[in-house]
């Protein structure tokens, strides 16, 4: 089912055209990263496919589905208590409030955020904010998830946690978002849409059977490496390790290499 489907579609915003004959279709249960510099209109397209902008020019088809949204910068204003806010949130799905709580939770161990649940919005870090706009996303239930840069403000052991969540969602959900990090984009895609001002300059499928992941990490010392030699790594210089995992193990090396103190640089797939 096509839940998206745009034939030359422009959008202008202060006499500026910052999309430009855009077609393309998206299906229902893709996972699709934009990529393109600052300033190229990868987030006017996520906001077009979510109707949050409507178009200028051209054709736009969406399908009526239930969307979740998260921006890259968590709106300032919002003077709730976390946990008020997510529950407000939550009540919007005509849920219990006992099987809310309990989602909230959830979200908030697995992200480590559980001592903010009665901090105001507004005190909180950066990374905090992020991450209660991705659980204010998840809490509805969303058929279409939208993330513009979900990665901005977190830290890398997060980032693998992101990365787990959104792998492990169930059913047919489509998820769309923009990134410049190679790690949801290797970790998650099956689509890649790359924008050069304003417009689609390339639109690819990837191989989503690809047997090896490449990971490129900085390590704190070479002996962390010899306690888990059963791996195929090579050290590149003295700070750096290259290592050649399964796909199916690469979830589970990754955040043993951040246990470690580890920080990843890279995650490529390797045929």
């Amino acid at each position: 089912m096509k839940i998206f489907e745009a034939n030359q579609a422009c959008k202008e915003i202060d006499g500026i055209m910052v999309l430009k004959e855009v077609s393309l279709s998206i299906s229902q249960g893709e996972k699709v990263a934009i990529t393109g510099n600052n300033g190229s209109g990868k987030s006017s397209l996520l906001k077009l496919i979510g109707g949050i902008f409507e178009e200028t020019a051209g054709q736009v088809k969406r399908s009526q589905i239930n969307i979740g949204y998260v921006p890259e910068h968590f709106p300032e204003s919002i003077r709730f208590k976390l946990q008020d806010y997510l529950m407000l949130i939550g009540k919007m799905t005509c849920r219990s409030d006992k099987d809310i709580i309990k989602e909230i939770r959830n979200y908030a161990e697995r992200f480590a955020i559980t001592g903010f649940l009665n901090t105001p919005l507004h005190q909180c870090s950066k990374g905090t904010k992020q991450k209660a706009g991705i659980i204010q996303a998840l809490l509805k239930n969303p058929n279409l998830l939208l993330l513009d840069e979900p990665l901005t403000g977190l830290d890398d052991n997060s980032k693998i946690k992101l990365l787990n969540l959104l792998n492990s969602l169930q059913g047919e959900k489509t998820i769309i978002f923009t990134a410049h990090e190679p790690l949801l984009i290797e970790g998650l895609a099956d689509r890649v849409i790359t924008v050069e001002s304003g417009i689609i300059v390339q639109d690819s499928i990837k191989n989503k059977k690809e047997e090896f992941k490449c990971i490129t990490a900085k390590i704190p010392t070479r002996e962390i490496m010899a306690k888990i030699s059963s791996l195929k790594y090579k050290f590149i210089g003295s700070d750096f390790v290259e290592i050649v995992v399964s796909a199916e193990e690469s979830d589970k090396i990754l955040a043993m290499l951040l246990k470690r103190g580890c920080s990843i640089i890279e995650l490529t797939e390797k045929r």
